[in-house]
């Protein structure tokens, strides 16, 4: 096969001269192209129109994508920058290089108060606060987004108390959002939530849907998500508990689309949910209890949808660090941790060990995630 990629090498940005490129096999030419990076495929939707059909086909955007879930994952950093009173976007690959090379990107956002959602097959969901706010999906390898409207049953009303959910289709790889609204006057009496709409890429628009499984509260202070086997996780507080605390993880099936809810581990139930978040773990679930001194338990769902199958798998305690959040899991293993001295670390928990990734930033500005290449958005 390295042969076939010599062939695709340029020459002064033009194709080798003398090759027949007609007279490769559309099947061949189809397993060759899957197997390369975003970047040089973006600029090959240039070479002709057999290969730009071929490229921003759905089913070979499907395919790459599928290819890339066993590749090296990338890394987008959030910072801020105090000089420009703006968030800056950088681009880092996940592999050895990880701390050497990085690339500057242009934000979508209008300005910096924007924040993320989650992230999903490449895409990244954000919400741009400008007035009207506005939602847009960004895919940072193709320096490409789109922005879609909020749904319209945002009250115009000051602080709405809202928790958007951001993934994908298990099946046709189209992306979803999930739109819950919970009104003050449904809160105190019990009635959740007060509207649940849909946004499919198919569609276009938003819809109402019904919300029979949902009668929790997903508060907004904790509105981390997890997209996990074709479902988007939240942890929510229990209502139909009259005293004391519980919590549970709440679910919406993308392919379903209907909720349904899951336990936590035993141990996490009667936390208070300001120490609770919960994040992907490779291809797992992953649910983070913040304890005292600095420490911080992390259990797994070794098998997806199994209660009895949480464990704990480690207790992140770094050495000598009081002050730390954890911004998210390497496809390694290692920990990314926001240190308060505004550096970026790995912390191998095998090891215990931390390593200095040479990346800065500050307090709440900062936000790493891991994600994919991926071809998803080619055609807005």
């Amino acid at each position: 096969m390295c042969f076939f990629f010599q062939l695709y090498r340029y020459h002064k940005h033009r194709l080798i001269p003398g090759i027949k490129w007609d007279y490769i096999p559309t099947e061949l030419l189809d397993e060759i192209l899957v197997r390369l990076p975003v970047e040089s495929l973006i600029r090959f939707t240039s070479v002709c129109k057999s290969w730009h059909s071929i490229i921003t086909s759905p089913s070979f955007i499907a395919k790459h994508l599928n290819h890339s879930k066993r590749m090296t994952e990338n890394l987008l950093l959030v910072t801020y920058t105090f000089i420009y009173r703006r968030k800056r976007y950088l681009l880092c690959r996940g592999d050895e290089k990880f701390g050497d090379e990085f690339a500057k990107l242009e934000s979508p956002l209008s300005t910096s108060l924007g924040h993320m959602v989650g992230n999903c097959n490449g895409l990244f969901c954000m919400i741009d606060t400008t007035s009207p706010p506005c939602i847009i999906l960004w895919n940072p390898l193709i320096r490409k987004s789109v922005t879609l409207p909020m749904p319209p049953s945002l009250p115009h009303t000051p602080h709405p108390q809202f928790v958007l959910g951001f993934g994908a289709h298990p099946t046709t790889h189209e992306y979803m959002l999930v739109f819950i609204l919970y009104e003050k006057a449904d809160i105190e009496q019990g009635k959740l939530p007060s509207k649940v709409e849909l946004y499919t890429q198919g569609t276009g628009s938003w819809r109402s849907i019904t919300s029979v499984g949902h009668p929790h509260h997903i508060l907004r202070h904790n509105c981390f998500q997890a997209f996990v086997n074709g479902a988007i996780h939240w942890i929510a507080c229990d209502r139909r508990v009259v005293d004391g605390l519980s919590s549970l993880i709440m679910l919406f099936h993308m392919g379903s689309q209907a909720f349904s809810e899951m336990m936590m581990p035993a141990a996490l139930v009667n936390e208070m949910q300001l120490r609770l978040s919960i994040m992907s773990y490779g291809e797992s679930l992953a649910v983070l209890c913040h304890g005292q001194e600095g420490s911080c338990g992390v259990w797994v769902m070794k098998e997806y949808g199994v209660a009895e199958s949480w464990a704990k798998l480690y207790n992140i305690n770094p050495p000598g660090v009081l002050a730390y959040k954890i911004l998210g899991f390497r496809k390694s293993g290692e920990v990314l941790l926001w240190m308060s001295d505004k550096r970026l670390l790995c912390y191998d928990c095998e090891t215990k060990t931390l390593t200095n990734t040479g990346y800065t930033g500050s307090s709440d500005a900062f936000a790493a995630d891991t994600f994919m290449e991926s071809l998803v958005l080619v055609k807005p």
